[in-house]
């Protein structure tokens, strides 16, 4: 019955073949935008490609330069190589951002071009199956007999037949817009996606670029150029890390019984944050890999960036080792917990306890400090809090003591 009615509709000169149905759906000039946003994507790929280029090509630099001995050119070359290499990967990734903008605008320019010809398609459609609706099979029996001749029905069947293609055509054509439609819509959440990460990213590079200009200005200005004072510093940066070790060995057991275990959280080794992890995040985690002075030594806590003389609060029932000051650290506190846990404290412009106290959790400690030039700064490269946790005297990632913030 359905197939008699679409031929009632054909024969009837309802509808016009739709071979001479040709729309142009899209908007003016949709097509020649979308073209164009396409060559301006290409060419920010092909710069980007050219960027990573030279950014293969200054690590190359720096892992040359990181299997030298050390000395203090060295490490100034690393560090000058490893600023020309971020700022390299701070515009690829504004690049980046760039290209998956124009890629974002794209897809929307097409998704509107695609949404516009559904409607069309669907009204076509729609008008076809309600002027079916108006006949029946008698009137089409009615046609097909009072036709004059033979030969004009024949003309006309196969008109139908013809006519029957192209609809059949125009349904898939439909199903293929609607398919590329709901397609364009998933790429373009990916990108929204993505826009997000790679702005992270950027925000993250650019504060490593200023952790890298500040390390290498700080470290020129510890040792004035000198080759001997970098060895001196590395000297005294190796027995400040030997002293720490074996004096949490030493009091860790004499000073956990002494240790109230009365706390919120029922276990004095769950550590709550030192420091309001939201100001700017972390700048750098433990054994970070992009660590300033990573070729010096391993980055043995994370670093919490935080206004200069933020109050700095104790993460855990414990007892005060020692407040001191060294070359690297600069003003620092060590605290001993339970069950083999020691917590660090490093870059304070000022400590707000001493040594063999004890304090409760969320108890101000200190105030925080790290600005290069300032008293108890030490070889810091901008206001942030060193905080490191260790258990039985060797540094492990605060992250896994640490409660979700």
């Amino acid at each position: 019955m359905k197939q008699k009615l679409i031929q009632l509709v054909i024969l009837t000169g309802l509808i016009l073949p739709m071979g001479s149905m040709q729309f142009v759906f899209a908007e003016e000039g949709t097509t020649e935008k979308v073209n164009e946003l396409s060559e301006v994507i290409e060419e920010k790929k092909v710069h980007l490609d050219q960027i990573n280029r030279r950014i293969e090509s200054y690590q190359e630099q720096i892992s040359a330069k990181q299997a030298e001995s050390i000395s203090l050119e060295t490490e100034v070359a690393i560090l000058e190589n490893r600023i020309a290499k971020t700022g390299l990967d701070i515009e690829a990734t504004e690049l980046e951002v760039e290209t998956t903008e124009l890629e974002i605008y794209a897809i929307e320019a097409e998704v509107l071009d695609l949404e516009a010809k559904l409607e069309v398609q669907k009204e076509l459609l729609a008008s076809i199956l309600r002027r079916m609706n108006q006949y029946d099979e008698n009137s089409l029996l009615e046609l097909v007999f009072g036709t004059d001749s033979f030969s004009e029905l024949f003309d006309q069947l196969r008109y139908l037949e013809e006519v029957n293609s192209d609809l059949a055509a125009t349904l898939d054509d439909t199903k293929g817009m609607r398919d590329r439609l709901e397609e364009q819509q998933t790429v373009k959440e990916e990108n929204l996606l993505r826009l997000v990460d790679l702005e992270e990213e950027l925000e993250r590079e650019i504060m490593l670029l200023e952790n890298e200009v500040s390390a290498k200005e700080v470290l020129v200005a510890e040792v004035n150029y000198s080759e001997a004072q970098f060895a001196s510093l590395l000297y005294e940066l190796s027995q400040e890390e030997q002293y720490i070790e074996q004096r949490i060995g030493a009091l860790q057991n004499e000073i956990e019984n002494k240790i109230l275990d009365s706390d919120i959280y029922g276990d004095a080794t769950i550590l709550s944050w030192p420091l309001d992890p939201n100001y700017r995040g972390i700048s750098a985690y433990y054994h970070d890999p992009t660590y300033p002075f990573r070729h010096l030594f391993e980055h043995s806590g994370i670093d919490i960036p935080q206004m200069q003389g933020t109050p700095i609060t104790a993460p855990a029932p414990g007892y005060v080792a020692w407040v001191k000051q060294g070359r690297l650290y600069g003003n620092y506190i060590m605290v001993i917990h339970t069950n083999g846990i020691a917590t660090l404290y490093a870059h304070l412009s000022k400590p707000m306890v001493s040594a063999d106290q004890f304090i409760s959790r969320g108890e101000t400690i200190a105030l925080s400090g790290g600005m290069p030039g300032t008293s108890g700064a030490g070889l810091s490269t901008g206001p942030h809090l060193h905080f490191e946790v260790r258990l039985n005297g060797i540094p492990v990632n605060p992250l896994n003591y640490l409660v979700d913030y």
